[in-house]
C-alpha cells in the first residue's frame, strides 16, 4: 500500500522536522526515561514471575509465611493496644453514633439508685419463687408419671394372666375328623 506513512497534520508535515533539535529539546526527560527503564529493568529481573522465571522454593516460602504473619501480628499488636487502651480508644477514633449514649442529667446518687432498685429487687424474688414453684411441680407431674406408667404395667399383666386362665377353662375345640373337600380346578390348556 504505502512505502511511507502519510503525514499527521498538513501543518507540520514531516520532512520539516529537524532530528538535532528534538534532542535537545528532550535532553532532561531521556535521562529520567533511562533511570525509569534501568529501575524497572532491575525489578523486573529481581522478580521472577514477571520476567518469566520461578521463584525458588526458599523464596515462595519466605512471601507465603510474610503474607501470612504480617496480619497475624498486625492483629496482634492491635488487641494489646486495646487491652491497653481498653474504651478510651474507642471512644476517641470511633463515630459517636456508633457508641452506647450516656444518660442525660446529673449522677445519680446511691440513695436514688437504691431507690430505683428496690422494685426490681422485689420482682426478682418472686420470679426466682415462681421458678422454684414450676420446678416443684415439674418433679411431681414426672412421680405421677411413674405411678401411671407402674399401674399400666400391673393392668397389663393383670389382663395376660385373665387371659391365660380363660384359654386353660375353655374346653379345646373338636378337629375335624377329615378335612375339606378340595374343588375341582379348571383343566388347563
Amino acid at each position: 500500500m504505502y512505502a511511507e506513512s502519510p503525514p499527521l497534520s498538513d501543518d507540520y508535515p514531516e520532512n520539516e522536522v529537524d532530528a538535532s533539535n528534538l534532542d535537545a529539546e528532550w535532553a532532561p526527560f531521556a535521562r529520567v526515561h533511562r533511570l525509569i527503564e534501568s529501575i524497572s529493568g532491575r525489578l523486573l529481573s529481581k522478580n521472577a514471575p514477571f520476567s518469566g522465571e520461578r521463584l525458588s522454593i526458599k523464596q515462595r516460602i519466605f512471601r507465603t509465611l510474610a503474607r501470612f504473619f504480617v496480619p497475624v501480628f498486625v492483629g496482634a499488636g492491635l488487641t494489646i493496644a486495646w487491652q491497653y487502651y481498653g474504651h478510651e480508644m474507642l471512644k476517641s477514633w470511633a463515630p459517636s453514633w456508633l457508641l452506647p449514649a450516656s444518660p442525660p442529667g446529673p449522677p445519680v446518687t446511691s440513695a436514688e439508685l437504691q431507690a430505683q432498685l428496690k422494685p426490681m429487687a422485689l420482682d426478682l424474688a418472686i420470679l426466682s419463687r415462681s421458678v422454684d414453684h414450676l420446678a416443684a411441680s415439674q418433679d411431681q407431674l414426672a412421680r405421677q408419671e411413674d405411678q401411671l406408667k407402674q399401674a399400666f404395667a400391673t393392668l397389663q399383666a393383670a389382663e395376660r394372666d385373665i387371659d391365660q386362665k380363660i384359654f386353660a377353662l375353655a374346653p379345646a375345640a373338636p378337629r375335624p375328623a377329615h378335612s375339606l373337600p378340595k374343588l375341582p380346578q379348571a383343566p388347563e390348556q
